[in-house]
C-alpha cells in the first residue's frame, strides 16, 4: 500500500499526531510506502524520514500573547493563489506516486487534490462541528471573533464534506455519524505502554516529580518560558521546559525537542501548556493537572477548552501578564491538582485513538 500524508506545518501537534499514525501503520504493515507533503514544522520533521513535498501553506502571524485577526487576514490575502499552487503540486505528486489514499491533517489543498485525482481522502482534525455550534450559541465573544468563527466553521465544514472519511479525535465522546468518526485521542503511547514511574525517574535522572512546560516553539510560548525561567526560584519545584532554547539553571531545564516527551509526562506532577489539541489530549490521557493558555483571539483554541474547566485550569491572558500573576496561576494549579486529578480519572480513557485511526485509514 502507498499513502500520501498532507500535514499542516502550523505548530507541532498535527505533525506529532500524524507521526503516531504513520508509526503504527509501519509497525503493522512495514512494506507500506509513505510520502509526506507539508510546510514549516511538518516538512522539517519528516524531510529526513520519508520522501517529502514542500508546500506553501498558509501563514500564522502571532504576537507574544495573541493572534491579530486583521493581520492574519492581510498576510493570507494571497492564500488562494498559494493554495492553487499547492493543489497543482499535490495533484502532480499523486500522478507520480499513485497513492492508494490521501490522509490530510487540516490542509484543504490535500482534500481538493485528492478529489480532482479521484483518490479516496481521509480528513483528520480535532474539531467536532456539533460542539462548535454549541460554543457559538453559548459563548460570549466579540464581533470580530464571531466573524472569525463563522469563516473558520465554513472552511472546516467544506473540508469535512469533501472528504471520503473524517476522523475527529476527542476526549469527550466517541461515536460515528455519517462519514464522521469521533474516536479516542490520537497519542503516541498510553501510560501503561511505558515503564513504571520508578524506572523512568531513574532513567531521566530525576529526583522529584517535575512541572512540565510544553510551549510548541511559538512566540507566545517563548514569552511564557522567559517568565517561568525568572520566577522558578519562587518555587520548591523542578521545571522542565520543552520548545525553548536549551538552558539549565538551579531548578529549570529546557529543551528544544524531546522524542521521549511522554516519559517525562508520565512522571510529571503537572503541566503548563498552550491550548492546542495534541498536548492537552496527552495530558488528559495521562491524568495530569494542566494550566492551559489559549491564544487570545484564536477561535480554535477557545473551542479546544470549551467546557474543560473540570479537567484543567484555563487562563486567558494577554501581554499585560506579569511574573507575579503567572506565579499566582502556578500556585493555583498546584492547589487544585488533587481536584483536577479526581475529575480526570472520570474520563476513563483506556483506548488509544491511534489504532482506531489506522483501522479507519486502512479499511
Amino acid at each position: 500500500m502507498k499513502l500520501l500524508f498532507v500535514i499542516t506545518g502550523i505548530g507541532l501537534g498535527h505533525t506529532i499526531r500524524e507521526a503516531s499514525i504513520i508509526h503504527e501503520i509501519k509497525k503493522q504493515y512495514p512494506e507500506t510506502e509513505i510520502i509526506v507533503a507539508g510546510f514549516k514544522n511538518s516538512y522539517a520533521y519528516f524531510k529526513n524520514r520519508f520522501p517529502t513535498i514542500d508546500l506553501k501553506g498558509h501563514k500564522f502571524p502571532e504576537g507574544k500573547f495573541a493572534i491579530n485577526p486583521l493581520k492574519a487576514l492581510l498576510v493570507n490575502l494571497s492564500y488562494p493563489l498559494r493554495q492553487w499552487q499547492d493543489v497543482k503540486k499535490l495533484k502532480e505528486a499523486i500522478n507520480v506516486y499513485n497513492p492508494d489514499k490521501v490522509i490530510v491533517d487540516i490542509q484543504p489543498a490535500g482534500i481538493i487534490a485528492a478529489k480532482k485525482a479521484g483518490k479516496e481522502s481521509i480528513a483528520i482534525y480535532n474539531l467536532d462541528l456539533e460542539e462548535w455550534k454549541k460554543y457559538e450559541e453559548e459563548a460570549k465573544i466579540s464581533l470580530v471573533n464571531k466573524i472569525q468563527s463563522k469563516l473558520m466553521y465554513h472552511f472546516i465544514k467544506s473540508t469535512y464534506d469533501q472528504a471520503t472519511t473524517v476522523i475527529i479525535p476527542s476526549v469527550k465522546k466517541q461515536q460515528k455519524k455519517e462519514n464522521r468518526h469521533l474516536i479516542h485521542p490520537i497519542i503516541r503511547k498510553l501510560p501503561q505502554d511505558l515503564p513504571s514511574e520508578k524506572i523512568i525517574m531513574k532513567k531521566l535522572g530525576l529526583k522529584k516529580q517535575p512541572i512540565l512546560v510544553m510551549l510548541g516553539g511559538s512566540k507566545f510560548g517563548h514569552a511564557i518560558a522567559e517568565k517561568i525561567t525568572n520566577l522558578a526560584k519562587n518555587f520548591n519545584e523542578e521545571f522542565i521546559i520543552f520548545g525553548y532554547k536549551y538552558t539549565r539553571q538551579k531548578n529549570v531545564t529546557s529543551f528544544k525537542f524531546k522524542e521521549n516527551f511522554l516519559e517525562y509526562l508520565k512522571v510529571a506532577k503537572a503541566i503548563i501548556i498552550l491550548s492546542g489539541h495534541n498536548t492537552p489530549a496527552e495530558a488528559f490521557v495521562y491524568k495530569k493537572p494542566s494550566l492551559i493558555f489559549p491564544f487570545k483571539n484564536y477561535i480554535e483554541h477557545y473551542i479546544n477548552v470549551y467546557k474543560m474547566d473540570s479537567y484543567a485550569l484555563i487562563k486567558h491572558i494577554d501581554d499585560t501578564i506579569t511574573e507575579e500573576q503567572l506565579t499566582t496561576y502556578i500556585q493555583e494549579l498546584l492547589e487544585k491538582s488533587p481536584e483536577l486529578e479526581k475529575n480526570l480519572k472520570k474520563l476513563n480513557i483506556k483506548k488509544n485513538g491511534t489504532q482506531e485511526a489506522v483501522k479507519l485509514i486502512l479499511r
